[in-house]
Parts: structure tokens; sequence; C-alpha cells
């Protein structure tokens, strides 16, 4: 199952694939920082399983991993500096591969797959789609080790143990999530928690266990102080991804770049903000791929508001805006997220990462005028989008311009409401 060498590790369900070597292309590093990578053909390859696990150690135990995959496929030629990676396994957080994978396998299982939308499939998409944006900014960022690591490892854990219900109604149900996080970004708090109880071998059922198994702590040979740095920071990344903070996040990237002066390279200090909002930007990017993924990710994401809705009907409770399965059209729903929150957000990253500007942007603005056509099919097919830039959708206190919604509400939307609006 294992090299004699710790680090060439090989996954034992890589080794079980019965499309090892397609599997192996897929998972390549020029693969991986591809924008139109497929997640689904990923899942598929893998006969429906492990999209997640595949993907968290293709990427975070690269170069070993790419190498390990060449040589289990039987490219004996293939030598360890024919592959790049981010070398995390060399650093000086001394991070144990096999550790590190158990890890991956656990978390890969307490995503329910019963979900629609947030589930493993989801996360390896964010995951691989924030690696693309990251080389896509060809080392102009000034990243270290440590914060790849975290924004990394905090996609894999953003949504673990997502129980298909946003926060708008554990906050409408009162429910025990909701107590306990005292009606604060409690999906994300409630991520956070179950992925380090899992990670410090924690009672996940009893939060007043002493037992601990340190079986899955892949940090256990830094300091503690180097522990809490590195959990601080993956703290900070999954509590961005709450979309109430969208506004918020978006005003302080915009505030860094009115400071930088022309050529002036980014602080590490400003490179780690930075990071946090290229994984916030991953996390909502299911709209910015190019067809067929767009769409499924719609239905996906739509069917999971809409059992919400079903469930917030039966309970008497308000249904949630998109959450009506009688009212809600696909089309209305994408075209204001795309217009308001995808393309200004978009653009705000491509003046950071230039690629995003010309190569994403004008995917949102394509997908922008499918969803548009649909709504209006005597618009041109070829029809120019309206340009959108994120004055037009962002004023200076960050609060939600009065917009083309239709979903039985005011128009006007303070930050806190945006989140009940999308996920």
């Amino acid at each position: 199952v294992a090299y004699e060498d710790e680090k060439l590790y090989i996954l034992p369900e890589f080794q079980r694939a019965k499309k090892k070597m397609q599997l192996c292309k897929m998972l390549s590093w020029t693969s991986l920082k591809k924008w139109d990578f497929n997640v689904f053909e990923l899942t598929k390859l893998g006969g429906g399983k492990n999209p997640l696990l595949f993907m968290s150690w293709a990427i975070l135990c690269s170069p070993y991993s790419q190498y390990s995959m060449a040589k289990a496929c039987g490219i004996e030629d293939a030598s360890l500096d024919d592959f790049r990676g981010y070398d995390f396994i060399d650093s000086d957080l001394k991070i144990p591969i096999r550790t590190l994978c158990d890890y991956f396998r656990v978390i890969e299982n307490d995503y329910n797959s019963d979900i629609p939308f947030h589930n493993q499939i989801h996360a390896a998409d964010v995951l691989q789609s924030l690696h693309a944006l990251i080389q896509m900014a060809n080392g102009s960022l000034n990243t270290t080790k440590e914060q790849l690591f975290s924004v990394l490892l905090a996609a894999v854990i953003h949504d673990v143990n997502h129980p298909g219900r946003n926060n708008a109604f554990q906050t409408n149900a009162r429910t025990r999530l909701a107590l306990l996080y005292n009606d604060c970004s409690i999906l994300e708090h409630r991520h956070l928690s179950h992925a380090f109880r899992r990670m410090l071998g924690m009672h996940t059922d009893n939060p007043d266990s002493r037992v601990r198994n340190d079986e899955l702590n892949f940090l256990r040979n830094v300091p503690l102080k180097r522990f809490l740095t590195v959990r601080t920071r993956i703290i900070e990344c999954v509590l961005k991804t709450d979309m109430s903070k969208h506004f918020e996040t978006v005003n302080v990237i915009k505030e860094l770049m009115t400071s930088r002066k022309d050529g002036e390279k980014f602080s590490e200090e400003a490179s780690w903000v930075i990071l946090q909002y290229v994984l916030h930007v991953a996390d909502i990017s299911n709209a910015a791929k190019g067809e067929p993924l767009f769409k499924l990710w719609t239905e996906r994401c739509l069917n999971e508001f809409f059992d919400q809705g079903d469930v917030e009907a039966d309970m008497g409770l308000p249904i949630s805006p998109n959450c009506d399965r009688k009212t809600t059209d696909a089309s209305d729903c994408q075209v204001g997220f795309i217009h308001f929150i995808l393309i200004p957000s978009f653009k705000l990253l491509g003046q950071i990462i230039p690629r995003v500007e010309k190569q994403i942007v004008p995917i949102l603005r394509k997908n922008l005028e499918y969803w548009k056509r649909l709504q209006d099919p005597t618009l041109e097919a070829n029809s120019e989008p309206e340009s959108v830039s994120s004055e037009e959708s962002f004023d200076a206190d960050g609060s939600y311009e009065a917009g083309l919604f239709q979903v039985g509400e005011s128009p006007s939307l303070s930050d806190t409401s945006l989140e009940r609006l999308f996920v």
C-alpha cells in the first residue's frame, strides 16, 4: 500500500482504482491548474467516491503525491525533480503525509453525500478552484508556506458536516446550532469546530469528554505556539466564507488596493488578506465555470434550497428567498447573483491577478447572457452582456444596491440579509 519512504505514501483508494492512469492524468499539476477542471469527471473516475480525498492528496501533498502516482502507474523513469508542488511535506510544519491523508479521508466521510450542493464534491471543487487561482497569481503574492497550507486546508474543511440548511434557517428555527453559536456565522463555526475536534481526536458527540486520540493531528510535530498560529489562520479563512461578510471582505480588499502604490509589491500581511478573499471567491465560483458545469451546480444549489424551503413550509417558518420551489426561477436567481455579486468580485480580484480579468470574467459575462436569454428569449443570442463594474454594485459603506431581485422583499438589502439570498 505504501512505499518504504513515508513521503511517497500512496492512497490505497488510488491503488485500487480501476482507471488509475486516467486519474493520474486528471490529478496532474497541469490539469489541476485549469479553470475548466471538471470535478464531476474526477468523481466518476473514482467510481463515484473520494473526490475530496484525491484532490486534497494531489494538491496538499505535492510534489510527492504527483511522483507517487506516476510510479504507481508504471512510469519507471519518473523523477521527483520532474514534478511541481507546494512541498508542504518538507516544510518546517513537519507534516506526516500518511496522517494528513488519514485526516482527509475522515473529513470527506463527514461530508453528507445526500446533500445536493454542500457535499464533498463541492469541497473538492472549491479546493481545486482556489489552487487554480493561486497558480494564476504566478507568485505575485508574497505568501509563506504556512499561509498557503492554511488556506488550502481551510478549503478542504470549509463546509464539513453541513446540514443542508443555511444560517438563516438555523436562526429562524432556533436550532441547537443557532443557540450554541449565538446566530453568528453558525455553520462556519460548526465546520471549524468539527474539523478541529476530528484533528485532535476529541469525541464529536460529547464535547465534555477529556478523551483524545492524536492519530489525526498532522501538526503534532510543531510547537504549541505554531499550532495555534495555523489554527487561527484556518479559522479566519473559513469565517470569511460566510456570505453575510461578503461586502465587509470586499471593502477590505478595495481599501488595500486604494492604499497600494503603483508597482508596489504586496506585503506578507496584505497577501494573507488577499488569500482569504481568494478562498471566498473560489467558494462562490460555480457560476463562473463554463458549460455544462455552471448549469450542473445551479441545479444542485437550487435543489438544496428547495429542500430547505419545503422544511420551512412544514415548520410554519417564513420560506427563505430562492427556497420556494413554486415561485423561484433559476434564471432570475443567477442573473442577480452574477450581475451584482460575481462579476464585481472577480473584477476586483482581476486587479490583483490579471488572468482572472482575462480568463474568468468573460465566462461570467457569457453565462450572464445565457441566463438573461432564458429570462427574455427575444434577446439576440450574441448580444453583448451589460458591463458591470464594482462601483455599480457596491456603494461606499458596502451595502447592497437596490437590485433586480424579485424575491418578495425590498430590493434594498443590508449586508446581514444577503446571506439569506445566497449561501
